[in-house]
């Protein structure tokens, strides 16, 4: 048995509950998440298909309030471990 979930409800489970600061990295986050998992061997040119978006996904990923344990907390959390190498 397969499960398979619309790229965007996905993203929206595994990255909407992230807090970075702001409502609108954390939509960013989930739009840019939706794209990649719609084309996961596809560049991030191609992926975002629009400029703005390419150049909104770059600026989400350069931001300080964007860390690993921001974005992969919740989802950490829903699978029930901790990240390798931490408590």
């Amino acid at each position: 048995m397969s499960l398979s979930l619309d790229p965007q409800q996905w993203a929206e489970q595994q990255f909407g509950g992230c807090a970075l600061g702001d409502v609108r990295r954390t939509r960013r986050l989930v739009q840019f998440a939706a794209q990649v998992a719609a084309n996961p061997d596809a560049s991030t040119p191609t992926q975002t298909e629009r400029w703005s978006d390419l150049k909104a996904a770059y600026r989400l990923i350069d931001n300080d309030a964007v860390t690993l344990e921001a974005v992969a907390g919740p989802h950490w959390g829903k699978r029930g471990h901790a990240p390798r190498g931490r408590g």
